[in-house]
């Protein structure tokens, strides 16, 4: 279940699928609701609630995309409930009518998956690469990276050049997807 291929049904009640497709949507569908919310606590609530009360029902789905989609649309919904119902709040408290939230759904919904699969590419990383490559990402100096680990600076290089080809060979069709996308906007 949730591999590359099609699933035939994704049924809640079993505790291994649930699991299954928590741990490989929450990421994705946690980038996605801060599209949405300001604060990651309350998407994490947000997010926790939600996957409690899919729990809760058990629900059957004919097949991994019909999953999918329900879990971004049940995300996307709770969020604007939240926005919705904080909104009020405000409007009450501080009396001013807050405009309307205008978001587009499928280009969020995609820019997660795409976080989604480099995050998960990244995880595929060796840890001492994922180190090196992450205190990079920071904005460190080579320098700064060899102190804080005591390792050689040539080994930096060679830990973020490996990281590089793995990355760049995993997501090449990814990227040929998003030049493509680009060039049609």
């Amino acid at each position: 279940m949730f591999s590359n291929e099609l699933v035939e049904v994704v049924d809640l009640s079993d505790a291994k699928q649930f699991k299954k497709g928590y741990e490989r949507y929450f990421t994705a569908l946690k980038y996605f609701a801060m599209h949405y919310l300001e604060d990651e606590d309350v998407a994490l609530d947000l997010l926790q609630d939600f996957f409690l009360k899919l729990w809760e029902k058990r629900e059957t789905f004919k097949n991994e995309d019909t999953f999918k989609v329900y879990l971004y649309r049940g995300v996307r919904n709770n969020c604007l409930t939240y926005i919705r119902d904080r909104k009020r709040v405000e409007k009450r408290m501080k009396g001013y009518v807050p405009e309307e939230i205008e978001e587009d759904f499928v280009s969020c919904v995609i820019e997660a998956e795409v976080f989604s699969m480099i995050n998960e590419v990244f995880e595929e990383l060796p840890e001492s690469c994922k180190k090196v490559y992450r205190l990079s990402l920071e904005g460190k100096s080579h320098q700064e990276i060899a102190d804080e680990l005591h390792i050689a600076i040539n080994t930096i290089k060679r830990h973020k050049n490996n990281a590089n080809h793995y990355i760049r060979e995993r997501l090449e069709k990814l990227l040929i997807l998003m030049i493509l996308l680009s060039s049609d906007i």
